[in-house]
């Protein structure tokens, strides 16, 4: 079992690493268009593919996102659903105020 101190840790590693703009944009597109290679989320995002990556491997190391190869390809898409609900929930409520 987990504790406290622990699950706060885990808390504030997780907003720590949702909290960057870019990955809020990967997030946020994910949460649009489901499931998306590098090279659409590149041009998407008008984000430089190494860039990208960087940012593409922190949310994946911490299972917000998954990510099928097919072939060459990487195919992403948006694993906690919790966390693209708090990005869409955020975003939403401080765009109409």
């Amino acid at each position: 079992m987990i504790n406290k101190d622990n699950r706060i840790t885990q808390t504030a590693s997780l907003l720590k690493a949702i909290g960057h703009p870019i990955r809020v944009d990967i997030i946020l597109c994910l949460s649009q268009n489901r499931n998306m290679t590098v090279t659409e989320l590149c041009n998407t995002l008008d984000v430089p593919q190494p860039i990208l990556s960087l940012h593409l491997g922190v949310l994946r190391k911490l299972n917000v996102l998954a990510v099928k190869k097919s072939g060459k390809r990487s195919i992403y898409s948006v694993l906690d659903i919790s966390v693209k609900q708090i990005i869409n929930i955020i975003y939403h409520t401080r765009i109409s105020n």
